[in-house]
């Protein structure tokens, strides 16, 4: 009997002793998660000097941890986790980006996550250890690729233009640079330098170019945490507006045309009466024409495709170009004077019509306000002052009546519109006045 007692309590004593080491286990820490950050304390950063300040941020902050190793129940130290926090340029940004990332480091382990298991070593968040660096021209060269694929040509060449002209402007030197250590300023320099040298108005047209590739490499391509750039303000800038042309001028140019280019006099055609843009105009194929509902179509700015009725003022003029001789794909208005191929962009299609009314101009006089545009002002206030004198309408029935045929989205678009080229000019008034000077 002794024996067995003994032996009892040998059990008992073994069975409390692995009980008592896998509930030491148990309370032992799986990991240990602390922040690096540059050798200081950052509660003391204020304290700080200038000098202190500045190494601390040279230096390279991370996620400093260890993970208890499940075959020598070890405590190990794991690589360090910077995940491009290094890329910014405050100890704020830095420090909260820490926290944020020490925080689903946290709960990534108590999801069950274990850098010594092999699955987990492939799962997302180690895909997010850090991004590749760029030079800032590869970043804009990537950006800019990304962009064709999504944007207008006549967009994307903007982007390209004003690209170039970045990177001419920061220096090669500058350009090999990561494209994380670009900031506001160099930036902001690059913009006044174009402010000065052109205007408000191509300045801001700059500053979209940029910013929009830059939230390409922020939101599609990863490469940067921040597109900064759509923080700064645009300049203001004088409202751009193209002069309408008088009764007597249109009488004279028309007659000029007829005589001399009666196929730009059908392209103006185009913009006085159906109201298109010039560049639209330039996007019409033959197939875009349909004369049996008297009815064309288009690609508008704010649009891929929008509908428009064809006034039957000049329908007539359009028959006459016999478009069913042509392939369907040929654009309407080509320097061959007919339709055909036209491998061209919008912007140099554009000028091209430009350049051939600038013979008018030359020939009357015209200044630089005026131009192929001018008719599609010319005619729009021409037709609301009709509405509004000859017809009577009222101010609201008028704009009702002018939208859906001038295409303007909104009525306060139209309304801008209006008050920006005076349109809306009242009847004389003089019998009004009941004291005579």
């Amino acid at each position: 009997m002794g024996k067995k007692k003994k032996k009892s309590k040998r059990n008992a004593k073994r069975k409390g002793l692995a009980s008592f080491l896998s509930t030491t286990n148990k309370m032992k820490k799986k990991y240990s998660i602390s922040l690096y950050t540059g050798g200081v304390n950052v509660k003391d950063w204020d304290v700080l000097t200038k000098s202190e300040k500045r190494k601390a941020l040279k230096k390279a902050w991370c996620i400093v941890w260890y993970f208890r190793n499940p075959k020598t129940d070890l405590l190990e130290r794991q690589p360090n986790k910077k995940l491009g926090v290094n890329r910014f340029r405050t100890m704020s940004l830095r420090y909260d980006f820490l926290k944020t990332c020490k925080r689903a480091l946290k709960e990534h382990i108590s999801n069950g996550y274990s850098p010594y298991n092999k699955k987990d070593n492939k799962n997302n968040f180690e895909l997010n250890e850090s991004k590749e660096i760029h030079s800032i021209k590869e970043a804009l060269d990537l950006a800019y690729n990304h962009s064709k694929l999504t944007v207008a040509k006549v967009t994307s060449s903007s982007y390209r233009t004003t690209k170039n002209q970045f990177i001419e402007f920061i220096g090669s030197e500058n350009s090999i640079k990561d494209i994380n250590e670009l900031n506001k300023s160099a930036v902001l320099k690059f913009l006044n330098h174009k402010l000065k040298e052109t205007s408000a108005r191509t300045r801001n047209n700059s500053k979209a170019s940029l910013s929009a590739l830059f939230s390409i490499m922020e939101n599609q391509l990863d490469i940067i945490d921040r597109n900064f750039i759509k923080d700064i303000s645009n300049e203001k800038t004088k409202a751009k507006t193209d002069r309408t042309f008088t009764k007597k001028e249109l009488k004279e140019i028309v007659a000029w045309l007829r005589a001399n280019d009666p196929y730009l006099l059908l392209y103006i055609r185009f913009v006085a009466y159906s109201f298109l843009r010039p560049v639209e105009v330039n996007r019409l194929k033959v197939k875009d024409i349909n004369l049996e509902e008297s009815l064309l179509y288009f690609k508008a700015k704010n649009k891929p495709l929008k509908v428009k009725r064809i006034p039957s003022i000049f329908i007539e003029d359009i028959k006459a170009m016999n478009l069913h001789l042509y392939n369907k794909e040929d654009f309407l208005f080509t320097p061959k004077n007919e339709p055909s191929e036209w491998v061209s962009d919008d912007n140099s299609k554009r000028d091209a019509f430009s350049k051939r009314f600038k013979t008018v101009k030359d020939k009357f006089n015209l200044g630089a306000k005026y131009g192929l545009y001018s008719f599609r002002h010319s005619f729009i206030t021409n037709l609301f002052r009709t509405l509004r004198t000859t017809e009577n309408k009222s101010y609201s029935e008028a704009i009702e009546f002018l939208q859906p045929i001038t295409g303007h989205e909104t009525r306060e678009a139209l309304e801008k519109y209006i008050h920006t080229h005076d349109m809306d000019i009242p009847k004389d008034w003089s019998d009004k006045i009941d004291f005579i000077l």
